[in-house]
């Protein structure tokens, strides 16, 4: 099995989601719940990805959807971190650690 470029960019990202959720030495079941959704938002954007490249002319609206995506995966983690009416201070910094990811 290769490992394409896509893979380390997603696994870089969940690495470092992981790194900040584990600053304090725990995962709380917010932090627990963002991972994992953003796990399955990932995995979801790459068979996304996977039917574009079948396509081998690429059109605008696929890139708006993958950046509707985008935004969606941003929504997902928030929400997940405001379902208890706290934001913590590292749910905070994950999801900032996502934008980052996403906006580069």
């Amino acid at each position: 099995m290769t490992i394409s470029n896509e893979d380390i960019v997603f696994q870089n990202l969940m690495n470092k989601i992981l790194l900040v959720a584990m600053e304090d030495g725990k995962i709380t079941d917010d932090e627990l719940a963002i991972l994992k959704q953003v796990k399955l938002d990932i995995n979801t954007l790459r068979e996304r990805i996977q039917k574009v490249e079948i396509d081998i002319s690429i059109k605008e609206s696929d890139v708006k959807k993958l950046d509707k995506f985008s935004k969606d995966l941003l929504q997902n983690a928030y929400d997940i971190s405001k379902s208890d009416h706290i934001i913590t201070s590292d749910e905070r910094k994950m999801i900032n650690t996502l934008i980052k990811a996403l906006v580069n």
